[in-house]
């Protein structure tokens, strides 16, 4: 071999090892790069997750807090025992009542009363977190909750949640880790199943003793032992408000791109040994501009499944609940956007429901909106007024806002149980109204945006709804959306599109967004379009009676459900009367109860009809036995099945629960829809 061919063999050799090496450090390099963005996005997403359990938890706490209150206004004896009946029956692990000094003079844990030589349990002289509760007492507010930790007692693990009385101090109620997943469980449940995290991850919640309870990969394997992954990037977190959480991205994911990455830098790097540097660097140009596209795709997409995520949207939201309804829709321009809309329970009988659109496009407008949206609803379920939401929350917002963003808001408050509305307009657009029967612009002088200036006082407005009367909040996406000729959507059409809809169901939501694409034709959607809609139905009519397992009160109930069904179209009322036959029979033949009892609830705009049967016999739910093959003879297919197959295809929605030792049978008819 020649000394030149040994130097070419020497140089291509050189070359090849060099070119190996870089792939090596390229391949190493992609893998750390790829790990640290899947533990950075489970660092992010934990954010949100532990607020939004958070928020669950403390929502669940309050109302259970705001039921024993009612329990005891009611005359509940307080001592000791019976404390301790209702915290088992309200499913928590302990139930205190405090006086206006802060002393405990009534609790079902008795080391925390006063006993010979030792002061009953002081919120005021506590300190710490307990020592906030006595905000309770001195009207700063009207519910507290505080986070799941040690107590100062006994070292035991609580979460302490209370609220005010009207006649003095205030109630508290504090839950152990098995309590607050009991509680929350079905909300936690429903919150993070269909939660995603990068595009294929998400996010597993188990039990103390590690049952799952959520699982985004099979709703299948929940109620099985969780298992550590060996093919995932995760992490644990165990003091999320008692429940232990996982955030989780398959490593499979980040495979993909780290192998695509390290591909595309091999094929650069052998065009380099090939080509002239001036098309080296055209390539290589070429090629970052597309990782930052795709890059930037990717992060867009991923805003946008965290920006509708945080929304509410499941409808109905509240299916229980009969004195109004609420839908809500929001269609962005782009991939993420600047508009969101939010409701939720302030209190017992009040419900505070906005529309918002903060100023810009894009993953900054998503971001300011997501921090909009989190300090409105965290000061607004303190209960305090929502005058004082708006303020306190435009002063957070205006502190480090340096891009000077600002967000429009039209927010309302509605008491359930009045109709009573107080609203705060931040800069928005009025909201349409249906009062009886008219349809009109509810026209007020709106005050500043939020963020713009600190220090601004916000006029609050009331407005006194009537049973059937609705609310249309929306954006300026919609009225400003141009057709062809740059003309616009404008108020006039979208109040006359809102009167000739029909005001049944979430149907005016669908034909505003019909009409303002019929308006623009093909012109491409300008901003984001976000409608909430709410209805006042008020109080339902509610009869309540109660009998004896006997053949003279079957009689009975059946008069007296005749007599209650009276108002109702006699079709419906057939209907029902036929299926509450096959209840009672059954009831009375078969549960071996004591007692039983049937409430009916009639409920307006629209109107449905509701029969809640309750009795304290064996446990039994008739909706869990296979229906009846009612294609076979009589002769073939056995006995029994026939009637509550005829109470599932009458009745909509028909539900059963076991509670407090008591088989509870709900069925319902809608006939105003």
């Amino acid at each position: 071999m020649t000394a030149r061919h040994s130097l070419d063999l020497k140089i291509i050799l050189s070359v090849l090892a060099a070119f190996a090496l870089s792939m090596a450090f390229t391949w190493f390099l992609h893998n750390l790069l790829s790990e640290r963005d899947a533990y950075a996005l489970i660092d992010r997403t934990f954010r949100n997750v532990e607020s939004e359990i958070t928020d669950c938890v403390n929502e669940r706490l309050v109302r259970q807090c705001m039921a024993a209150r009612e329990r005891l206004d009611e005359g509940h004896p307080d001592d000791t025992a019976a404390l301790q009946d209702l915290a088992r029956e309200l499913r928590v692990t302990e139930i205190s009542l405090a006086d206006s000094k802060g002393d405990i003079v009534r609790s079902s844990v008795p080391e925390y009363l006063a006993s010979p030589g030792k002061p009953a349990f002081n919120f005021a002289a506590a300190g710490g977190k307990a020592a906030q509760m006595m905000g309770l007492i001195d009207g700063q507010e009207t519910e507290y909750c505080q986070p799941y930790r040690s107590s100062d007692v006994n070292n035991a693990w609580r979460k302490f949640v209370g609220v005010w009385r009207p006649s003095g101090g205030f109630v508290e109620i504090g839950c152990d880790g098995e309590a607050l997943r009991g509680l929350a469980r079905a909300s936690i449940v429903d919150l993070f199943r269909n939660w995603r995290v990068g595009g294929t991850g998400g996010i597993v919640v188990t039990t103390g003793s590690g049952l799952v309870l959520s699982d985004y990969t099979d709703p299948n394997r929940e109620g099985t032992q969780w298992r550590e992954p060996d093919n995932s990037f995760y992490w644990k977190r165990m003091d999320i408000e008692s429940f232990p959480t996982y955030v989780m991205i398959p490593k499979a994911s980040a495979a993909v791109q780290r192998d695509v990455l390290v591909g595309a830098t091999a094929t650069l790097n052998g065009a380099a040994l090939v080509f002239v540097a001036l098309l080296v660097g055209i390539v290589i140009s070429s090629f970052v501009r597309q990782q930052i596209r795709a890059q930037a795709a990717k992060e867009l997409k991923m805003a946008k499944d965290i920006q509708l995520a945080a929304l509410p949207n499941v409808f109905p939201p509240f299916p229980d609940e009969t004195r109004f309804d609420i839908w809500a829709s929001m269609e962005t321009a782009k991939e993420v956007g600047g508009d969101f809309y939010d409701f939720y329970f302030t209190g017992q009988d009040r419900v505070l429901f906005l529309v918002a659109d903060v100023s810009g496009k894009g993953v900054p407008a998503a971001m300011f909106m997501m921090r909009a949206k989190t300090l409105i609803k965290s000061i607004a379920q303190t209960g305090k007024p929502l005058v004082q939401v708006f303020e306190e929350a435009n002063d957070a917002l205006c502190e480090g806002n340096s891009s000077n963003m600002f967000v429009t808001v039209w927010a309302g408050e509605i008491n359930t149980r009045t109709g009573r509305v107080t609203y705060v307009n931040a800069g928005h657009n009025p909201p349409v109204v249906r009062h009886g029967g008219t349809v009109e612009y509810l026209k007020s002088r709106p005050s500043l945006v939020l963020g713009a200036m600190s220090g601004v006082h916000y006029r609050v407005g009331e407005l006194q709804l009537e049973p059937g009367d609705t609310i249309y909040l929306y954006t300026d996406g919609i009225t400003e959306q141009p057709n062809a000729s740059g003309e616009l959507y404008g108020e006039e059409r979208l109040l006359n599109t809102f009167a000739a809809s029909t005001d049944q169901r979430d149907a005016v939501l669908g034909a505003v967004l019909a009409d303002m694409r019929r308006y623009a034709a093909d012109v491409e959607q300008a901003d984001d379009c976000t409608q909430l809609m709410i209805r006042y139905r008020g109080e339902p009519d509610v009869v309540f009676y109660e009998y004896a397992p006997t053949m003279e009160d079957l009689a009975k109930a059946t008069s007296d459900l005749c007599a209650a069904l009276e108002p109702v179209p006699e079709k419906i009322r057939n209907q029902m009367l036929v299926a509450a036959d096959e209840i009672f029979a059954n009831v009375v033949r078969h549960s071996g109860a004591t007692k039983w009892s049937l409430t009916v609830e009639r409920t307006h705009y629209p109107d449905c009809v509701r029969l809640i049967i309750t009795d304290d016999g064996k446990a039994f739910d008739p909706l869990s036995h296979r229906d009846p093959d009612t294609t076979l003879c009589a002769e073939d297919r056995g006995v029994g099945g026939l009637g509550i197959l005829i109470v599932k295809k009458t009745m909509s929605p028909v539900t059963y629960r076991r509670r407090n030792g008591m088989n509870v049978l709900t069925m319902g008819k809608n006939y105003g829809d």
